[in-house]
């Protein structure tokens, strides 16, 4: 089960890798190179995000773990249709995929950690910490993701780079832990 998590989990972070690449050239406050110059490297990230997800979505444990994995689920879910409630009803901020994304991430970056624990390649501490860290990295993505059209040039560019440089980096963790 780990292996499919570590394997997944590198291809995520080449799912990581061409969206970034996308963000940078697409959104480039100097000279951003628009339309299917850059969208482009969409395809590949959407593929890997896809393959990583079929391959760690066969190595969690739904059942066992420090929490329930049905309950994370559960919260993911829900806490989807809050922020998105919140972001646009109340905050009055436009529907993008990328809070889709973010919580989408943070849900199954908790489901491995849960599942790693369970199988033993990770200690109980450990993964409470690297739980803390996702919980850490995805509110300040959803700050990013909130904060985005306040912003112009450099600051919009980097806001929006943020949450992609921080998955990467928990993505990174977790597939170390895997193994």
């Amino acid at each position: 089960m780990a292996e499919y998590i570590r394997t997944g989990n590198i291809k995520l972070l080449f799912c990581f890798a061409f969206y970034l690449a996308w963000w940078v050239v697409g959104f480039n406050p100097w000279r951003p190179i628009r339309g299917l110059k850059s969208g482009w490297l969409l395809i590949p990230a959407v593929i890997f995000g896809v393959l990583a997800l079929c391959d760690i979505w066969q190595g969690l444990d739904f059942t066992n773990g420090l929490i329930p994995g049905k309950a994370l689920v559960f919260g993911g879910i829900s806490c989807y249709v809050a922020l998105l409630i919140i972001s646009t009803r109340k905050l009055y901020r436009p529907v993008t995929s990328e809070l889709f994304i973010i919580v989408l991430w943070a849900t199954v970056a908790l489901l491995e950690v849960n599942t790693l624990v369970v199988l033993g390649p990770t200690a109980p501490w450990l993964g409470w910490a690297l739980a803390a860290l996702c919980l850490v990295g995805a509110t300040i993505s959803l700050v990013c993701y909130l904060a985005f059209y306040a912003f112009d040039g450099m600051a919009a560019f980097v806001d929006g780079a943020i949450p992609l440089v921080l998955a990467g980096i928990m993505t990174g963790l977790i597939t170390l832990c895997a193994g």
